[in-house]
C-alpha cells in the first residue's frame, strides 16, 4: 500500500478523525504528506425503491454472532472487543483481554503530539482515570492476523454500504467504525487535534460494533457497549454515520 489514509478515529470510548484523509507515502529519502480535510466522500446511501438493495437474492438477513460486553475490563476496548465476537464467530478461542494485550499501543502524547492511531491503539484502554483513545482500522487487521491468515483478511474501507451486506449475505459479520449514536454527527460534535499527520478533526462519539444483519428498514448490530444481541439500528442513520466516520470495515473468509 503506497500510502495511509488519514481519517482520525477518536472516541466515546476513543477519538476519530472524520471528514479527510491523510495520505503519507514513502519518497527516495523523505516522506511526503499529502493532507486534505472535509473531502466529500463518493459513497453514496442505499437506496430504498422497491427494494432497497436491488438484485439481492435475500432482502434481510441475520446472522447468529457470539455477543460480548466490553465492560467493565475495557472502558475503551469497543474496537478489540469487536473483533473478539468477529473471531469468536468462526470458532476462534481469543477473549478480548489477550486481543487488549496483543494489539500495538501508541503513546498518547508527546511534546504536545497526539499518538498515531494507524499506528496502535492511543494511550489507555482499560480506564478513563488515563488518557486514552482508540485505534484505526489498519491495527485491528494487523491484529487479526495473528489468528487467522491475512489472505482471510476483506478490508471494505471506502466500500459502499450494500458491500457491506453483501458480506453479511455470503454469511461473513463485518467489523466497522461507526458512532455511539449510529446517526451523522453535527459539527458541533467534532473539535480539532494535532497528530503527526498534521490537523484533524476529532470526535469522542468514536464507537466499534460488528454488523450482523440487515433488512430493508434496520441494520442489526453485536454492540460491545451494550447487552444487547442484534441490536436494531435505522438503515439510512448507520449509514450516514458509517461514511462519515471514514467508511472503515472487514471482514474475514471462512477457510
Amino acid at each position: 500500500m503506497d500510502g495511509k489514509k488519514g481519517l482520525a478515529i477518536i472516541g466515546l470510548l476513543s477519538v476519530f478523525a472524520i471528514g479527510g484523509f491523510e495520505l503519507a507515502k514513502e519518497t527516495k529519502n523523505e516522506k511526503e504528506k499529502i493532507v486534505t480535510f472535509n473531502k466529500p466522500s463518493s459513497v453514496k446511501l442505499t437506496e430504498k425503491k422497491d427494494s432497497f438493495l436491488t438484485g439481492f437474492v435475500k432482502n434481510e438477513y441475520l446472522l447468529d454472532v457470539p455477543h460480548i460486553s466490553q465492560l467493565p475490563e475495557l472502558m475503551r476496548g469497543c474496537e478489540v472487543t469487536s473483533l473478539a465476537m468477529l473471531l469468536n464467530y468462526y470458532n476462534i478461542e481469543v477473549d478480548k483481554l489477550e486481543l487488549a494485550e496483543n494489539i500495538q499501543y501508541e503513546a498518547f502524547e508527546v511534546n504536545g503530539i497526539r499518538g498515531n492511531m494507524h499506528e496502535g491503539f492511543v494511550g489507555n484502554m482499560e480506564t478513563f482515570s488515563k488518557p486514552g483513545l482508540g485505534v484505526y482500522i489498519e491495527p485491528i487487521m494487523e491484529l487479526a492476523t495473528q489468528y487467522v491468515s491475512a489472505d482471510r483478511i476483506i478490508d471494505l474501507t471506502n466500500k459502499e454500504p450494500e458491500n457491506l451486506y453483501e458480506e453479511v449475505q455470503n454469511d461473513r459479520p463485518v467489523w466497522i467504525i461507526t458512532n455511539a449514536q449510529f446517526d451523522e454527527l453535527s459539527d458541533q460534535q467534532f473539535m480539532t487535534w494535532q497528530t503527526e499527520l498534521g490537523e484533524m478533526q476529532v470526535t469522542y462519539q468514536h464507537h466499534s460494533v460488528v454488523v450482523t444483519g440487515y433488512d430493508e428498514d434496520y441494520v442489526y448490530v453485536n454492540d460491545p457497549l451494550t447487552k444487547e444481541k442484534n441490536k436494531a439500528v435505522n438503515r439510512e442513520d448507520f449509514e450516514e454515520a458509517w461514511i462519515q466516520m471514514g467508511q472503515q470495515a472487514f471482514t474475514i473468509s471462512p477457510l
